[in-house]
């Protein structure tokens, strides 16, 4: 089952964005541009990325269009169908569920094997984190920082094994908070609220008050998807 609407938008919401050429190659600055309008939900699952059409409206070749879009297929962010070409990925209310799932199961493990490891320096770092989604947005930047504030605990665990599946969890978790963000009114405000409680848990060494703070958050992004994936049924 899939919750997105592909004709709400199209590739024309990307004009005016091109290329200049100032510290990055035309691939990194296609990457960018796609994942960034994918994360902030301004272009929806389902939506067609045709080579040449984005190649004249992002004013590159198309080389660098392919490029970018074979790697963020590689990411989850796109696939391709053999009739229609690349497209958004849509998101599905199973896969949605399976994920936060499975990370309800693997994150207060590596939380809990990362409190010990967790120095003055790892710290710092969250709290900085934590400081900066205050300030940002609904935006793909904002997803960026969320998933390095969890990241930054769970490698911090020492066992490269579980904090891989984790960080692949997490990669195919942030276009659901990217798409929830944008249609979930105070959804921000409540993940930077859970943050808060994590960190403050963390810092007094209690396991068991963070693991419970970070299930509890999961479980706040799987409501939030039931939520728009209900308002997007009804429109």
């Amino acid at each position: 089952m899939t919750t997105e609407h592909p004709e709400s938008t199209s590739v024309s919401v990307l004009a005016g964005t091109t290329f200049s050429g100032a510290r990055q190659t035309a691939h990194e600055f296609v990457r960018g541009v796609l994942r960034t309008a994918i994360l902030s939900g301004e272009l929806a699952g389902g939506t067609r990325l045709v080579q040449a059409e984005l190649a004249s409206l992002l004013e590159v070749s198309t080389t660098p269009v392919r490029e970018a879009l074979r790697e963020l297929a590689s990411e989850g962010f796109v696939r391709f169908d053999p009739h229609r070409g690349a497209v958004v990925q849509e998101l599905s209310g199973e896969e949605v569920s399976e994920i936060y799932a499975i990370r309800e199961i693997l994150e207060p493990v590596a939380l809990k094997r990362a409190i010990p490891n967790l120095t003055d320096e790892v710290m710092e770092r969250l709290r900085e984190l934590h400081e900066r989604m205050k300030e940002v947005p609904h935006s793909a930047e904002w997803v960026d920082l969320n998933r390095s504030f969890h990241m930054t605990i769970y490698e911090a665990a020492a066992s490269p094994r579980l904090s891989a599946i984790i960080r692949s969890l997490e990669d195919s978790s942030v276009m659901y908070i990217g798409a929830s963000l944008k249609e979930v009114p105070g959804l921000r405000d409540d993940a930077i609220h859970d943050h808060g409680e994590i960190l403050d848990a963390l810092e007094r060494g209690d396991g068991d008050a963070a693991a419970e703070a970070v299930v509890n958050h999961l479980g706040l992004a799987v409501k939030a998807f039931e939520t728009r994936s209900e308002q997007n049924s009804k429109s």
